[in-house]
């Protein structure tokens, strides 16, 4: 920083202090990651200093309509560099790190933010390739990420393996949504005499407000998938702090879904002794993290599981400056 540039506080996200437009040195990167709660873009300088963030609504293009997409994108992308005081001009190249970016989505996605992006290059990948990245700075490992819905992905010497991610409908196995799903057909199974009573009766009711169990079939009827994967905080709830048989039974079955996702990935990548970082707001939960922990102790006696706290945002960002790196070991054009 030359004498007279002062640090300044970002007015735009409020959470960080960018540095002085004059002593930002190019090459610049655009980095974000979005999914179908939200979407954070992260903007860095050559040596991956962060300068920069922004947040954005949900960019996972199969959910949202592609309007409010490039809305979502548009948002994080503009408070993430007013931080830095430049405009979309100003960077070498961008990632955007999405849920929903796999099949043909990226051909879609392309066509309806180019307009955002103009001339600058920029990359799409799906938003486990950003996750992996922050997670492991760019070196060997795993990554699987169990929030509103659930994926693996894991890389060794330049060469990515992924299993899972193929939605509520065909997969999300050891998801919010599959965990809340859970949830709520044991409720429904006790309320008809099924299954022994169970506490989570009450706290599905007394969460959503309503008086009798078949009052969900119409909720849920009206409720999209990340609403119905918001859910399963009753049941976190009961395994964590009321240590219910029936709910941590749930978060048992569940991480022993994501070790598979696990398994599959290590193994197509030959690795032993993986470390595999967890990921996503299911992974708040103290008993669903020690059972995924026990479920990779049983597959793989050396694999570490950790938090990755790092924002995936700034994973992408290492892709957008590693670009032709990455491009190349995922076969990608």
């Amino acid at each position: 920083m030359r004498e007279g540039d002062k640090p300044i506080s970002c007015t735009s996200c409020g959470s960080c202090h960018s540095q002085s437009p004059r002593s930002i040195q190019p090459p610049l990167f655009l980095g974000i990651d979005g999914g179908g709660t939200g979407t954070e873009a992260c903007l860095v300088d050559a040596q991956g200093t962060v300068l920069g963030r922004g947040r954005g609504g949900p960019s996972n293009i199969n959910y949202v309509t592609e309007d409010v997409l490039v809305k979502s994108l548009a948002t994080a992308a503009r408070h993430c560099l007013d931080c830095g005081g430049i405009s979309m001009n100003d960077i070498a190249g961008a990632c955007l790190a999405l849920a929903g970016a796999g099949g043909d989505n990226p051909r879609r996605i392309r066509h309806a933010v180019s307009s955002l992006f103009g001339d600058r290059p920029f990359i799409i990948v799906e938003d486990t390739y950003s996750a992996l990245a922050a997670a492991h700075g760019g070196r060997d490992g795993i990554v699987v990420i169990a929030g509103t819905g659930s994926n693996c992905l894991g890389m060794r010497d330049g060469k990515y393996s992924s299993a899972g991610g193929y939605g509520a409908l065909l997969g999300d196995e050891g998801s919010a949504y599959s965990i809340a799903l859970k949830g709520l057909r044991k409720v429904m199974r006790a309320f008809d005499g099924r299954e022994r009573p169970t506490v989570l009766t009450d706290l599905f009711l007394k969460g959503t407000g309503l008086e009798n169990p078949r009052d969900f079939i119409g909720l849920t009827l009206e409720m999209d998938r990340t609403s119905i994967a918001a859910l399963s905080r009753h049941v976190f709830r009961a395994a964590d702090d009321l240590r219910d048989s029936g709910a941590m039974s749930i978060l048992r079955n569940e991480a022993r879904k994501l070790g598979e996702l696990v398994s599959a990935v290590a193994r197509g990548l030959g690795l032993a002794s993986p470390e595999v970082a967890a990921r996503g707001g299911c992974f708040q939960s103290a008993t669903y993290f020690a059972a995924l922990q026990d479920e990779l102790a049983s597959s793989f006696p050396g694999a570490k599981l950790f938090h990755s706290a790092r924002p995936a945002s700034e994973g992408a960002a290492i892709l957008a400056r590693a670009r032709d790196w990455f491009l190349k070991g995922t076969g990608s054009k």
